[in-house]
């Protein structure tokens, strides 16, 4: 017997694009088209289908944008495995804030001379 989970999260609308199963109508404050095409995008089979509707991402409703996914993504468990930070990229984010700190350049700016700085 599965719960039922009153408020969904973004993995909720993952497994119904994956299962093809309409458990919870679409929200786009939970699960926008950018989230859904960032979190797709790092599965390669799936990267043709992102690839269709990601440029058009910001002139097409997220709700089409999601019933586009429900019919193109085949059918199938799957998982995504989401990078995360390594000790290196901790490291260069607390030198960026530090840089932030002691100038008046934003954080763009740094991150753009960052390397020469480093190196």
């Amino acid at each position: 017997m599965s719960k039922a989970v009153e408020h969904p999260n973004l993995f909720d609308f993952m497994n119904q694009l994956y299962y093809k199963k309409r458990t919870y109508p679409y929200d786009k404050k939970i699960c926008n088209g950018y989230l859904l095409l960032m979190w797709l995008s790092h599965d390669q089979q799936l990267m043709p289908i992102v690839h269709k509707i990601n440029r058009l991402q910001w002139y097409v409703p997220d709700g089409i944008i999601y019933e586009y996914l429900m019919d193109q993504v085949p059918r199938g468990k799957r998982f995504v495995k989401w990078t995360k930070k390594t000790p290196e990229n901790k490291k260069k984010s607390k030198r960026v804030e530090e840089l932030m700190e002691e100038t008046n350049l934003s954080k763009r700016e740094i991150l753009m001379i960052y390397d020469r700085l480093e190196g």
